[in-house]
């Protein structure tokens, strides 16, 4: 019962593309949550350490700021104007796959092969944060698959605006949490 309750709730969740209370609360969190990981870095007991939370912490801010300038649509409708001044608006769909599919492919994969070569030993001790990171990385990815159209198809089918908010919201309760606990661990040491 609890469950479907719960499921039921994760659907009610407004679009933050749609509603601007939910992208100011996202901008807020995202905030929140580089302040978290600019903490844990002043706070960190080496150099590596330290390195790592603030490359989180500069992707936060990045994200942040994505999110309070909707830089999303800004660049959607830049590439829109060069692909219609091109005179190959009617033939974008190829470009689009590269965009929406095959980028976001290729940058996923450079980036799971830092974290699994670079920030290693990072990670380690904190599955929390590479468990958020993981959860962002695929809000971006399946957020970036939507310019494909023919990928809205699949996006319908597994309700992807139902509970897109939700899987952004995780990702960053869980960095936070990451960086609150290492912030907690540090000052009992």
């Amino acid at each position: 019962m609890l469950v479907s309750v719960s499921a039921s709730l994760l659907y009610m969740l407004p679009d933050p593309e749609q509603s601007t209370s939910a992208r100011a609360f996202l901008v807020a969190a995202y905030a929140f949550a580089a302040w978290c990981w600019c903490r844990a870095a002043r706070k960190a007991g080496s150099d590596y350490d330290s390195y790592w939370w603030w490359v989180g912490t500069v992707g936060l801010i990045l994200l942040s700021i994505n999110k309070l300038f909707n830089l999303r649509l800004v660049f959607e409708d830049t590439i829109r104007v060069i692909v219609k001044a091109g005179g190959w608006y009617d033939r974008r769909l190829p470009a689009q796959f590269v965009l929406a599919i095959v980028l976001p492919l290729v940058l996923g994969v450079l980036t799971a092969r830092i974290l699994i070569t670079k920030s290693k030993a990072f990670f380690e001790g904190r599955a929390t944060a590479l468990i958020g990171w993981v959860l962002l990385l695929l809000y971006l990815v399946l957020r970036q698959t939507q310019e494909w159209k023919p990928s809205i198809v699949v996006l319908n089918m597994i309700r992807y605006h139902d509970w897109r908010l939700g899987l952004e919201l995780a990702g960053i309760a869980f960095v936070v949490f990451a960086a609150l606990s290492r912030s907690k661990t540090h000052l009992g040491s």
